[in-house]
This record gives C-alpha cells, sequence and structure tokens, in this order.
C-alpha cells in the first residue's frame, strides 16, 4: 500500500500514519520499495514461526498435511476463522506443476471454497446470521452469493460432516475439508482442506479417496492433540 492508501484504510493524517510506518520501518515491520509502496517487513516471519511452533493443533497438523501431501500429491491446508473470513494459518503445496496454492496467511471468504463454507457452517448461529448480512461476493458462476442457498449448504454441511465446492472461488478448481475440533477454543472448529484441479478429482471415486484421506488425517490429527494438548 502507498502512504495514501494507508493513511485512508486507517483513518489517519498523512503525516501521523507516515510517522507510524517510519517506525515499523525502522523495527522491521514494514519495508518501503522504489516506489515508495509498502509491504510487510522480515519481522513478521518470526511471528508467524512463534504462531506455528506453539499452537499445539497446528503442531500436531504438521507432519500429518505432509504425509497427506505426499500420499496425493495435492495442497493440503490448515484453516480457522478469524472474525469473518478465513485465514490459512498451515500449508504444504502439491510438488505438480498445475497445483493450487493458497499461501500461509491468505485470507478467504466464508462463503466460497470447501474450508471456508465449512468454518461457516459451524459458526454459532448468531455469527452466521451476521455473515449473511454481508454481500457475498462472486468470484466464479459457481459461488453461492444467495443467503439462504449458503445457510441449505451449510445445514448439509454440518449432517454430513464435511465439505466440497467446485470451482466456487477458482474456476477449475476442487476443494474437500473436514472439521477438527479445536481444544483450545469454545466450540471452534479448524478446517483441514485439500485441494487441486477438478481435472485431477472429477469422479465420485476420486472424491471418496481425498475424502477418506482427510477423515483419516483430521482423526489422527484430534488423537494427537487429545493425548498431549502441549505439543
Amino acid at each position: 500500500m502507498t502512504l495514501t492508501e494507508v493513511a485512508y484504510a486507517t483513518d489517519l493524517p498523512k503525516s501521523t500514519a507516515l510517522r507510524f510506518l517510519r517506525s515499523l520501518e525502522e523495527s522491521g515491520w514494514a519495508v518501503r520499495d522504489k516506489d515508495a509502496v509498502y509491504s510487510l517487513g522480515p519481522s513478521v516471519v518470526g511471528l508467524a514461526a512463534q504462531y506455528l511452533s506453539g499452537n499445539p493443533l497446528v503442531t500436531a497438523a504438521a507432519p500429518v498435511m505432509r504425509a497427506l501431501r505426499d500420499e496425493l500429491d495435492e495442497t493440503v491446508s490448515l484453516s480457522r476463522r478469524i472474525g469473518m473470513i478465513r485465514v490459512c494459518v498451515q500449508e504444504f503445496s502439491s510438488t505438480q506443476n498445475l497445483r493450487l496454492v493458497l499461501g500461509i496467511g491468505e485470507e478467504g471468504p466464508l462463503h466460497a471454497g470447501a474450508s471456508g463454507i465449512l468454518l461457516y457452517a459451524f459458526m454459532s448461529d448468531e455469527d452466521r446470521a451476521a455473515f449473511r448480512e454481508t454481500e457475498l461476493e462472486r468470484y466464479t458462476a459457481r459461488t453461492i452469493t444467495d443467503p439462504h442457498e449458503l445457510e441449505r449448504e451449510a445445514a448439509t454441511i454440518r449432517r454430513q460432516g464435511w465439505a466440497i465446492t467446485k470451482g466456487q472461488r477458482t474456476k477449475g478448481g476442487v476443494a474437500i475439508a473436514v472439521p477438527i475440533f479445536d481444544p483450545g477454543s469454545s466450540g471452534e472448529v479448524v478446517a483441514l482442506g485439500l485441494f487441486g484441479p477438478e481435472l485431477r478429482c472429477s469422479t465420485q471415486r476420486e472424491q471418496k479417496r481425498w475424502l477418506t484421506a482427510l477423515q483419516k488425517g483430521a482423526a489422527q490429527i484430534a488423537e494427537t492433540v487429545a493425548s498431549n494438548p502441549a505439543v
């Protein structure tokens, strides 16, 4: 973001925003390029590393996710809800040339994509109602933008215990996600997701293979966290 964009987004005078940005630059939290555009600095890497190594569920998930990636060679992600968005907190990318990747820290919607909709499905009634009051952005022709349709999909996900989407967020992509209940929160879940090109998961047999692997992985993660919360 430019200085003007930062000042507008934070509702601060440009002089105040510039003072804060200079302080962030000095401590490594922000960097400015030759075009005077600011981005996150290297200090955030240490903060991210602390989160990844200090969260028991993320720590327990890492080896299982890596094994899932190696078994299926598709990208595996772990996402959680922060406010009204989905955030990817861990990921192991496919090694294939044609692949889909989110990236750790990537923010996504709760109404498009398997992980997002699964997280929406397990929100409280009040939070779901509040989310449905927001504008549901359309990403592809398959994106759910009708609040009533979204709620019907959420009910199906809660009943069957998993979510699958095809081309809702990325045209030509398919994703499946299953929940893991986070013992460190009150009723919240995280989403263990698997996604890739739809051409590699177009049949019911392939989808069943993905789902079975995800469910097995989620059970392993949950068992590890339950037996050793300080993993």
